[in-house]
């Protein structure tokens, strides 16, 4: 009783190891059965047969005077033994099989698929009378035979589950960070694949018990003399009427297993110590020592203009044509259409747009980020000194000496980009070693901390030690930021950095990544719907509309004379702090675009204030915006040839003016 008179709860932990505890005591009756069992389980004493029980023999002895207790323990050991050994087999082929199809895909995915299927669909019983029926009975045989129809279970629950964790954002930073596949696999997968097949297998094993002691009591299952349940079962019918003793005791034996496997099952399924579970049943494995980390350099690099050919050196990252499409309902749904931009060395180009525009796409497409399943096509050149590496269509060797290393990316989903299970200091230790650095473990871990620490979390050691529920979103992206600089990329690309943010904090981690790209002399790609956000980082602007960008050029110019309808558009949207108490914010009529599959026209032309006819049927190309060849825009009305919208006045700025 608690000081208040209650109940004192007992903690969770102890409840499951309390429901738990009948079935460990089997196994642990069945390991011992040689030290307590008072006889030999197969020394035959005719002159004792069909004893009841007694101070001799508690449980009685069988019809050719073996003592039943002993039996009883030793059929304990060879029962479970046999449980244990199909349930080793079973959950390593299932979730085995079930994690790489679902983390691979493909033709991959839908063989194991269809196997897993055939596995569930047919009688496990029957598979097992025909496998037995074929080799003969025997204990190899009895686990064969229950193998081959307990494994599919744990395929299928493994597939569900990594097939929801393929496209996540933690997914994609491990690949950015070039790590293999065997890696992802084997260290970031399997735990989680295994956590809810490890609650199954609580269950599964009254079942398996339950599956042998039937085959054996059927003949087929563990021959005489061994002593296991199932044959006590069969040696003990004839003498229901007589002796009691022989089949009540097994029986009782094989139904207290079934039910503690089923509450203990049910527990696991309904509690909260799955992954404390997991931890203690596969402790992390120890981190192979790696060394220090290059020196970083000071200067910041000078901000450059958009315009510029092919061959300038200057230009860091160069896409053209970029389009992405997804196969969908038997056809194929463009998501992108050819997108081209550029970025040069120590420059933030910000690409802004509605949900929706196809901007993270355009982002990340060029690194090999996106669902396995996308189909990209275009350019995406990464220039090297004097030269320029195609990105397109990279093999995974080649994109893991650039993601991690040339390249790093700060994900929008702070917790998706996190494996729950592991520290922050873990996951910033394994960007260290991606990226070179070589040596002890408290070198690797201390150069993590300086990372944490140039990423502005004040206690980086607390921090490295804390998991990623326990850190505020803010911190969380810091600490993203530091795994993506671990590797002093000469790239950043930010997908929506301040998403679901206070203002305060989006201010300061705004500022920390100029601060960061000024120091490391990085260039920047920033993803975000907001262009309130960019001013205070971007150099240069691309607005996407419908999977196309519709204006592209410097942010001031931008910014201060909008050359197409839907960039003027999200200006206005933009909340003004001068703005009267009670002003209406303004928004733009209609819906967002439905892609680049419509292409007859200018996707913006049922929502601009301005469109002509012949906005709908043709599409509309970057032309230049006034005198400025950087400054373009996909509205023929407002460039070069056409009008120009109303410029943005300090009136706009302060709220006074429309």
């Amino acid at each position: 009783m608690t000081a208040g008179g209650g109940r004192r709860k007992i903690p969770a932990p102890v409840r499951t190891a309390l429901v738990g505890l009948p079935l460990a005591g089997f196994a642990v009756v069945g390991l011992l059965a040689p030290v307590l069992a008072p006889a030999d389980p197969a020394a035959n004493d005719l002159a004792a047969s069909l004893l009841p029980p007694s101070a001799d023999h508690l449980l009685g002895t069988d019809q050719l005077g073996r003592d039943q207790l002993s039996r009883l323990l030793y059929g304990a050991r060879i029962s479970l033994a046999v449980t244990a050994t199909v349930l080793a087999v079973s959950v390593t082929v299932g979730v085995l099989a079930g994690t790489v199809a679902g983390y691979l895909g493909g033709w991959v995915d839908r063989v194991v698929a269809r196997v897993v299927d055939m596995a569930v669909a047919l009688p496990g019983m029957l598979v097992a009378l025909a496998v037995i029926g074929v080799r003969g009975p025997g204990v190899e045989n009895l686990v064969v035979a229950m193998s081959l129809w307990a494994w599919a279970p744990y395929a299928r629950i493994a597939r569900a589950r990594v097939a929801g964790l393929r496209a996540s954002p933690h997914l994609d930073a491990l690949r950015l960070l070039g790590a293999g596949p065997v890696r992802v696999i084997g260290r970031h997968l399997l735990p989680p694949a295994l956590a809810p097949c490890l609650v199954y297998a609580s269950t599964d094993v009254g079942s398996i018990v339950l599956g042998v002691a039937t085959l054996s009591f059927l003949g087929l299952g563990i021959p005489p003399p061994q002593a296991e349940w199932g044959q006590l079962l069969v040696e003990g019918r004839p003498y229901l009427a007589s002796a009691w003793w022989l089949a009540y005791p097994p029986g009782i034996a094989i139904t207290a297993v079934v039910f503690a496997s089923n509450l203990l099952g049910e527990r696991l399924a309904v509690g909260d110590e799955r992954p404390s579970v997991l931890r203690w049943l596969l402790p992390t494995r120890p981190q192979v020592p790696r060394s220090g980390r290059p020196a970083t350099g000071s200067t910041a690099a000078a901000v450059a203009g958009t315009s510029g050919t092919p061959d300038d050196n200057d230009v860091l990252l160069r896409v053209r044509d970029l389009s992405v499409a997804y196969p969908r309902d038997g056809g194929i749904r463009r998501a992108v259409a050819d997108v081209s931009y550029a970025v040069r060395r120590g420059e933030t180009l910000a690409i802004v747009g509605e949900s929706g525009s196809g901007k993270t796409t355009s982002a990340l497409a060029p690194f090999g980020l996106l669902d396995p399943g996308a189909l990209v096509t275009g350019s995406a050149r990464l220039r090297t000194g004097a030269t320029a590496g195609e990105l397109i269509g990279l093999s995974l060797r080649r994109s893991r000496q650039v993601n991690g290393r040339r390249v790093g990316v700060v994900f929008q989903d702070t917790f998706a980009a996190f494996d729950p299970l592991r520290c922050i200091g873990s996951h910033v230790d394994e960007a260290v070693r991606n990226a070179g650095s070589r040596g002890r473990r408290a070198t690797v871990r201390r150069i993590s901390e300086d990372l944490l620490r140039m990423a502005g979390l004040p206690d980086p050691a607390a921090v490295a030690g804390q998991y990623p529920h326990q850190l505020s979103g803010g911190m969380r992206q810091r600490a993203q930021i530091a795994i993506a600089i671990a590797g002093e990329p000469e790239l950043l690309v930010a997908d929506e950095p301040t998403s679901a943010l206070d203002v305060t904090v989006q201010a300061r981690l705004l500022d920390l990544l100029g601060q960061l790209r000024d120091e490391l002399q990085m260039a920047m790609v920033v993803v975000s719907h907001d262009l309130a956000v960019v001013t205070r980082l971007a150099d240069v602007v691309a607005v996407m509309y419908s999977g196309r960008i519709v204006e592209y050029g410097p942010l001031d110019a931008v910014i201060r004379q909008p050359g197409h309808p839907y960039t003027r558009g999200l200006l206005d949207a933009v909340p003004r702090p001068g703005a009267a108490p009670g002003t209406r914010f303004r928004t733009m009529p209609g819906r967002s675009g439905t892609g680049p599959d419509d292409a007859s026209g200018c996707a913006f032309a049922p929502r601009c204030p301005i469109a002509a006819a012949e906005c709908v049927h043709e599409q509309p190309m970057l032309l230049a915006v006034g005198t400025d060849p950087a400054h373009r825009s996909a509205c023929p009305r407002t460039s070069t040839a056409g009008t120009s919208l109303r410029p943005v006045t300090a009136g706009d700025r302060d709220g006074d003016g429309d």
